[in-house]
């Protein structure tokens, strides 16, 4: 089942890099932006920047709302999955809202340990974008 999953999740990262739809993510080396194509492009980043938005996904709650609500955030995470900073680089201009996408990364943690070649950009940070609308679709 494991086996499956992960070759469901590669296959979705490979048609989304052939698209050339961009990722959420952006930051110091990581995602659109001034990170690097190459690195954006790679199922392997792909997959792990997925794996730990979705982690974060399970520990965020927030009631009411426009469900246009977004927010970006910037986290680090060190080589063993820690989150070891947040700040809000984009606000919903809803304070409760930003709260609690800054929650449910701190609660997330520890994540999986990110892959040994993209530590690095990880530790220095990467931004994700939240949106209600995201969390009430969730299955």
């Amino acid at each position: 089942m494991r086996q499956r999953l992960l070759a469901e999740h590669l296959a979705e990262a490979q048609r989304t890099a052939r698209s050339g739809t961009p990722l959420e993510g952006k930051g110091t080396g990581a995602g659109e932006g001034s990170g690097s194509a190459g690195i954006q492009s790679d199922p392997e980043f792909i997959y792990y920047y997925r794996t730990i938005k979705e982690r974060i996904k399970q520990s965020w709650t927030f009631y009411g709302g426009n469900s246009e609500l977004t927010t970006v955030v910037l986290f680090s995470i060190d080589e063993n999955g820690n989150v070891t900073s947040t700040r809000i680089v984009k606000s919903s201009h809803d304070l409760a809202f930003d709260n609690s996408v800054v929650r449910a990364i701190r609660s997330a943690s520890p994540l999986p340990p990110p892959p040994e070649k993209y530590r690095a950009q990880f530790s220095q940070g990467v931004e994700a974008v939240f949106k209600l609308g995201e969390l009430s679709s969730q299955s």
